[in-house]
């Protein structure tokens, strides 16, 4: 395949960036997960150069953690039920479901209908492997899912969030208590620690807009939390000593939060709790 030729805009640029790191994530001595596909993926794709100064050895180490500690609850959701779905929101050029691909497991990737086309060229459609193309805002596609139990539902919401405002965040989480019970959402938050670098990435159409203090902010959302990581605490020998050292910091700690959640049904509240998985 020769290299495909990309125009993209606006937030789904953000997907080079991401997949750069988990590619380069290859090229250590031990990796924390295999990912071939995406050293593969990034041969066919053209580096954007503007992008580059939003990328640096921080941010790959940032990502690569990401999205292994996401690959842990995966596998660990997928074990745990019985013909599990997965659903991942603004999926972007995510190589997730190879890493985890199991039998019996039907996953969805969600994203515009400019990534699933390239997904499609790049991708291998199948009756369990399957995209859909559509804005996670506009909530026809959860009619669209197959009917599933929702205790057996996964969403993963990875890097997405944070680029909706709180009010936008708190629409789909209603829509999703509504629709899908008991279901598990699993999804990264910010805190205030990212601002400085907010404005240089809201020039390039990307502006990140949700802001957290903290894991009980989200929980108040109608969620009920069932693990809660700080990014920076997580494989630890990858940081640099002095965050290490400081993430016990709230500002720190709080900087990058991955959390697993259930959504609860309406009309049922549970008090929100602090974890520590």
């Amino acid at each position: 395949m020769s290299q495909l030729i990309l125009k993209l805009t606006g937030l789904p640029r953000t997907m080079l960036l991401t997949l750069r790191g988990r590619a380069e994530e290859q090229a250590r001595s031990v990796p924390l997960f295999q990912d071939e596909l995406a050293v593969e993926w990034r041969k066919f794709l053209p580096w954007d150069d503007q992008l580059e100064r939003f990328y640096s050895q921080f941010a790959q180490i940032a990502w690569a953690v990401r999205a292994y500690q996401f690959d842990v609850v995966a596998n660990k959701h997928i074990a745990s039920v019985q013909n599990p779905l997965v659903v991942e929101l603004g999926a972007g050029l995510s190589t997730r479901y190879h890493r985890v691909r199991q039998e019996q497991l039907h996953w969805i990737e969600l994203d515009l209908p400019e990534v699933t086309n390239l997904r499609r060229q790049l991708d291998i459609e199948t009756e369990q492997h399957q995209f859909m193309s559509s804005s996670v805002m506009d909530f026809a596609w959860m009619d669209a899912l197959p009917s599933k139990p929702p205790e057996s539902i996964l969403f993963i919401a990875e890097g997405l969030l944070v680029y909706f405002e709180a009010n936008q965040v708190q629409q789909l989480v209603n829509q999703m208590r509504q629709r899908f019970p008991s279901a598990t959402l699993l999804m990264d938050v910010v805190g205030e620690l990212s601002k400085p670098i907010a404005n240089q990435m809201a020039q390039q159409g990307w502006p990140l807009q949700w802001y957290v203090k903290g894991e009980r902010e989200v929980a108040e959302m109608g969620l009920s939390l069932v693990n809660v990581w700080s990014l920076y605490q997580l494989c630890p020998e990858r940081w640099p000593f002095l965050l290490r050292s400081q993430s016990w910091i709230p500002d720190i700690r709080n900087g990058c939060l991955i959390l697993e959640t259930k959504l609860e049904p309406f009309g049922q509240y549970i008090e929100p709790r602090s974890l520590n998985g």
